[in-house]
């Protein structure tokens, strides 16, 4: 069992070590096998920030206390009428606290934002609010440094959704609550006045947006109550068909029967590794499909990945240090879970955030914490839930033990899941998703500079066509299909980019092929791009074997959550022929660059089973020459024939350092 070898491991402030001599180094994130020599070096710039800038500061916006639910956790309930405020929030206050928002957006010089139009009530109560607010959020942030900003309700109960017109408007990035099987979500997830547990209601709102969105988000509580995460896992993605879960233990005091307390930590204990050991009971497809089923920011897949991917975290998350969280009367909270908790309200929108309040929450780096220094998680968690402190020490600075015990405890299973998959199933850990490497100029970069990956594209040295090989260890993720002999060559020619696949020894595995055309340079496409995940100007191209079309990106500065099905144009420019066993593909370039710097390429293969591989994976693109003619060939990191990367982590290539790792701006995970 993946268990057993946590009871027989020692720690301290720089290693995780195990009986059969996997070691966890703390400060560099790497695994070593046994008889490895230590990596850990010296602090790195990302253990010394002392600031705090994300990708997307979020304003949340309560518009509402009111529910139609009466959840036994819920913490908002026993708020509405505190400090006399109204129940709905009135306009005025919205602009006051946009505005304040704004403010943040300048100093921390955003390029984007996501407004929340709030968690405390249910806000489909308040529908008749949300276009009004949707021009509130246009029209005051306008004179703001972001290029996009996203604005809707993120979160819904669901229940009052039920007609088909009504569901038809819920999609991603948005999620539903459901708590599991009927009998444990009807039994803390229930409507006021004794009417009865909300999972039928749930379930037939759900089941309509899953059929048109499998990637709909769909979130679970864990409570004491259920501690088979087995049983509330195995119905989310066996019978509901879920295939973005979020799990996350319920915040409460301890004195709560259903709270996460030193009675009940052996049970939530026992719930991730059966969880775990359920997982890798399944065949290698089945282990990756519920890995990635399971979201990235689920409580426990957070350290998983953080531990995959040498990810580091000085911070737990950005609560009071950025974004804007904004009560019905104005005042202004530390995170989404605050709003509303008398006395601890750090500023008003009136006024903005108190520069004495922000800077308790700056203050809380993990290295500079006595609770925290010296912990072996300190860089996986990043501090520990200042909410779930208030609640049990009522102090932000002092984290609750027993969910640090927790932590603690998931980070030995991450760093042993990790361990077990590269043993016996490394073409599943290589598949999950992966962070792409920065170089080390990008690594002491700010969020905007321009951003230029090591990779090119560049005339071939004899003029002769370069096959890049796609397939191998570690060349795909999402699947396991790994066809051999699948290959790209690529060569610029007077009317655009042609492109030669070589479908491999499995043709028919092949489904799709996708090409991003990525503009470079200053100002164009910067640091923070990269992290947001945003390709400002980007020309993406898909290809099938019933032809090809361009993606008709959104251009709009003020975008509606949720997210509208992507439009796809015919490619009338591109020239498609897709043979038994090659395609050959050539499409026009923009012109000229959008610099000297050249274009950003990159050349993907969509298999049957939903994996893909790329020309370059640890990078976004390849850098094509502005001067490049005929035949190219690719160097840098990978390119044929350098020397695979394989660590027990992860395969990223030396040259490069996973983006968890940037100082530069950092994540904010709930």
């Amino acid at each position: 069992m993946i268990s057993d070898a946590i009871p027989l491991s020692t720690s301290d402030a720089s290693h995780v070590s195990f009986a059969d001599g996997y070691t966890f180094h703390v400060r560099g994130g790497q695994i070593t096998a046994p008889g490895q020599p230590c990596p850990c070096g010296a602090l790195e710039p990302v253990h010394q920030i002392t600031s705090y800038r994300e990708a997307y500061p979020q304003a949340q916006l309560s518009l509402t206390d009111v529910c139609n639910m009466g959840c036994t956790y819920c913490s908002f309930r026993d708020r509405v009428h505190a400090d006399g405020k109204p129940v709905t929030i009135p306009l005025e206050t919205v602009v006051q606290g946009l505005r304040t928002h704004r403010e943040r957006l300048v100093e921390e010089n955003a390029r984007y934002s996501r407004i929340d139009f709030g968690l405390a009530g249910e806000t489909m109560l308040v529908r008749h609010m949300h276009d009004t607010v949707q021009d509130l959020v246009a029209e005051n942030l306008a004179d703001s440094p972001v290029a996009v900003v996203w604005a809707g309700p993120m979160v819904t109960n669901a229940t009052l959704s039920m007609t088909s017109e009504l569901a038809e408007q819920l999609g991603p990035p948005q999620d539903i609550s459901l708590d599991g099987p009927r009998d444990v979500h009807d039994r803390v997830r229930f409507y006021t006045g004794d009417r009865g547990g909300t999972y039928d209601h749930v379930r037939s709102v759900l089941d309509q947006v899953l059929a048109r969105h499998p990637d709909m988000g769909v979130s679970a509580v864990l409570t004491a109550y259920c501690t088979d995460f087995v049983a509330i896992f195995r119905h989310l993605f066996e019978d509901v068909g879920a295939r973005n879960i979020y799990m996350k233990p319920v915040n409460a005091t301890h004195d709560k029967d259903y709270a996460l307390n030193a009675k009940t930590l052996p049970a939530f204990r026992q719930g991730y590794t059966g969880l775990v050991e359920h997982i890798l009971a399944q065949p290698p497809e089945g282990i990756l499909a519920r890995l990635l089923a399971l979201n990235s920011e689920d409580f426990f897949m957070r350290f998983f990945y953080r531990v995959k991917d040498r990810a580091a975290q000085v911070y737990r998350c950005g609560a009071g240090k950025s974004g804007t969280y904004l009560d019905t009367n104005g005042n202004l909270y530390p995170c989404a879970h605050f709003i509303g908790k008398s006395g601890w309200h750090i500023g008003h929108a009136s006024t903005g955030v108190e520069d004495t309040e922000r800077r308790k929450y700056l203050d809380l780096v993990v290295d500079q914490r006595d609770e925290c220094s010296s912990c072996p998680s300190r860089y996986v968690c990043g501090g520990g839930c200042y909410y779930q402190a208030v609640l049990t020490n009522g102090d932000i600075t002092k984290p609750d033990g027993v969910k640090c015990d927790l932590i603690r405890f998931l980070t030995d299973l991450s760093i042993r899941l990790v361990v077990t998959l590269r043993e016996l199933h490394p073409e599943v850990l290589d598949a999950l998703p992966s962070p792409y490497g920065l170089t080390a100029d990008s690594l002491a970069s700010s969020p905007e500079s321009a951003y230029l990956p090591a990779a090119r594209l560049d005339t071939t040295v004899d003029d002769q066509p370069m096959s890049i090989p796609l397939a191998g260890p570690g060349r795909v993720r999402g699947g396991l299909a790994n066809p051999a002999g699948l290959a790209v060559t690529l060569a610029r020619r007077a009317e655009g980019l042609a492109v030669r696949l070589e479908l491999g020894d499995t043709p028919d595995a092949v489904q799709a092929v996708r090409v991003r055309l990525q503009p470079v340079g200053e100002s164009v496409f910067t640091l923070h791009d990269l992290a947001a995940g945003q390709w400002p100007g980007e020309r993406y191209l898909w290809c099938t074997r019933d032809g090809a079309w361009w993606l008709a990106a959104p251009d709009m500065r003020f975008r509606r959550v949720p997210h509208p099905d992507p439009t796809w144009e015919d490619a009338h420019d591109v020239r498609l022929s897709w043979e038994a066993d090659h395609l050959e593909l050539l499409l026009p370039l923009p012109e000229p660059f959008a610099s000297d710097e050249g274009l950003g390429v990159n050349v993907f293969g969509d298999f049957t089973d939903g994996g893909w591989t790329a020309l370059t994976l640890h990078e976004p693109f390849a850098v094509l020459g502005p001067n490049a003619k005929g035949p190219l060939h690719l160097s840098g990191p990978e390119a044929p024939g350098r020397p695979a990367a394989a660590g027990v982590n992860g395969r990223m290539p030396v040259e490069l350092t996973p983006l968890g790792r940037w100082a530069g701006l950092q994540g904010n995970t709930c």
